[in-house]
């Protein structure tokens, strides 16, 4: 027989398996520190328990909010329904950096449409850390094509200042020179911290001679 202290804790800390799941769901798309920092999304295990209504609920709400987070992104692609479909076609050019490049990532993954190249190469010189920069750089070393290689390489010269040596060290990585996508021993990744542009060039320059590309044809 339990004793009344377990009874009473019992009363203040309820079974979470009596929580419906839709609340499951609502409750896991509260964002605090340790979601946001740790990148957990919502609970797909929840959603993934809806039916009928409760569903069509949380379609509504996702396709309202798929400019807003890369977790809502993530869940109109779990939804996997036409009009969650739409949505994300529709995220690929969300004014959200991140919603635009998870969109094309899962488009890719479902094999539905592949803008993998085009949102990267037309993203990446806009991002910054914390706005895109971690994922779209993910996305150019999964998707290494030519051109994204190219637009790496360039945006370690005209990308925002706290993206140019990520982009240089990236660059190193997927043109073969290292064999990890941030070398710390690669010196030259960190003068890409200088702020004028004509000393900013001359570093472009070696770190292109080291990968085998003209800067010249590159820039044109």
């Amino acid at each position: 027989m339990p004793d009344s202290s377990s009874i009473q804790c019992s009363s203040f800390f309820p079974d979470p398996s009596q929580e419906s799941s839709l609340q499951r769901f609502l409750d896991s798309m509260k964002i605090g520190y340790i979601e946001w920092h740790d990148g957990i999304g919502y609970d797909l295990d929840a959603l993934n328990e809806l039916t009928g209504s409760e569903l069509k609920q949380v379609e509504e709400l996702m396709i309202s909010r798929k400019d807003s987070d890369w977790r809502d992104v993530e869940t109109l692609a779990a939804l996997n329904t036409p009009f969650s479909i739409q949505a994300l076609k529709d995220c690929l050019t969300s004014p959200d950096l991140e919603c635009r490049l998870f969109a094309a990532k899962f488009l890719k993954e479902m094999n539905i449409e592949d803008h993998i190249e085009e949102v990267v190469v037309n993203t990446m010189a806009q991002t910054t850390i914390g706005g895109g920069m971690t994922y779209a750089l993910y996305l150019a070393k999964s998707y290494p094509t030519e051109k994204i290689r190219q637009e790496i390489l360039r945006c370690a010269l005209v990308g925002k200042d706290d993206i140019r040596v990520h982009c240089a060290a990236m660059s190193l990585f997927l043109y073969g020179v290292t064999t990890i996508d941030f070398d710390t021993d690669q010196k030259i990744v960190y003068e890409f911290h200088e702020k004028d542009m004509p000393a900013r060039m001359k570093v472009f320059e070696r770190l292109c001679a080291m990968v085998g590309v003209d800067p010249i044809d590159l820039l044109r």
